[in-house]
């Protein structure tokens, strides 16, 4: 074999490593964004089965819906702290959404029916914290995302779990 032969064969055999490395680069990238998802997705659901959480929700979903804040003041402080509670937890959560660490669809699935009943009881709490502090970003990503929800479930035509994989066999 000549040289310029050998020189060109090396030239074909480098660029073929050099993609060969582009491409696994780009596979172990997509691998790790859905690793982080995944993780971020387990992380979200362990903060949603703390007591703490699950104390508030309770104390939350016992309200009627749309109660203002005078009302929900007027029961007892405790009601008042548990929406709070929950409220900052929905709050990360929008966030995290927006920032795409964890999809629509996983908070969907994880929470969806939960967080828009959460809205509909405390949606007029917020809307009377916001007036009464003068403070519009108060609760902001709990209400960005249940919009975001809402727009992803008649988009979807979502139906409930038990609905949607009723087939489902393991």
């Amino acid at each position: 074999m000549e040289l310029t032969t050998l020189a060109n064969l090396a030239e074909i055999i480098s660029a073929l490593i050099v993609i060969g490395g582009l491409w696994f680069a780009v596979v172990q990238l997509l691998q790790y964004r859905q690793q982080r998802r995944d993780m971020a997705a387990i992380e979200l659901a362990r903060s949603f089965q703390s007591p703490a959480f699950a104390s508030a929700f309770r104390s939350v979903m016992s309200l009627p819906d749309g109660i203002g804040a005078q009302q929900l003041r007027e029961r007892d402080p405790s009601f008042e702290n548990a929406a709070i509670q929950l409220s900052l937890t929905l709050e990360s959560v929008g966030i995290m959404v927006h920032r795409r660490m964890v999809g629509i669809e996983t908070v969907w699935e994880l929470m969806g029916g939960v967080l828009l009943k959460t809205w509909d009881k405390l949606g007029v709490w917020i809307a009377d914290v916001r007036t009464e502090q003068n403070h519009q970003k108060f609760d902001e990503w709990v209400q960005w995302l249940v919009e975001q929800l809402r727009r992803y479930q008649s988009e979807s035509g979502t139906q409930p779990a038990y609905i949607l994989y009723s087939d489902w066999r393991p």
